[in-house]
């Protein structure tokens, strides 16, 4: 996987994957905690932090597509303008890139990019308006995780996509 801004950007990100997040979970959310009897959901991803109007950048080579076709009900509320990549290349085949808050995506549904390609730019759309400028980075698999959450065995398929971040970082020492 590449990196989703260029060596010559500055950006910040953390391990914030599983925090908890306001809001109830769909069924393709983890689960964080449950509060009066109401489920909140967690954070599904990382979120890379860099100025708004940033460039943005295929962290893999693949087919771009709707997600409302592959995630109901999908939540533009929550992720704003997004770039979904299946990815097309031998070591990670179906698995899946969604990079959201975009202020504008360049690429189209059914289109393909490469790796390093430019997708869009850094913004604040969803439920990231009103805040600092970053990306929502998600890593979906192409197979469910049997996940124990809350004292409750699911079915998901969303990971971590942290440790590949730091691998590709192009800052990284």
């Amino acid at each position: 996987m590449g990196f989703p801004f260029s060596k010559g950007t500055t950006y910040r990100y953390r391990d914030n994957y599983l925090e908890g997040r306001s809001g109830e979970p769909e069924p393709y959310n983890h689960w964080f905690s449950r509060r009066n009897g109401v489920l909140r959901r967690a954070h599904d991803g990382v979120d890379v932090y860099a100025r708004r109007g940033a460039r943005v950048l295929a962290p893999l080579a693949g087919t771009v597509i709707d997600p409302k076709t592959r995630w109901k009900p999908w939540r533009p509320d929550r992720y704003g303008t997004v770039v979904v990549i299946v990815s097309e290349e031998p070591t990670s085949v179906g698995y899946t890139v969604i990079l959201s808050h975009l202020d504008r995506a360049v690429v189209k549904v059914g289109g393909r990019v490469r790796r390093g390609q430019y997708v869009g730019t850094n913004g604040t759309t969803g439920n990231a308006q009103g805040g600092t400028p970053h990306i929502h980075l998600e890593l979906r698999a192409p197979f469910v995780l049997r996940w124990r959450e809350l004292r409750t065995w699911r079915l998901v398929d969303a990971f971590n996509p942290y440790p590949s971040l730091r691998r590709a970082d192009p800052n990284r020492d």
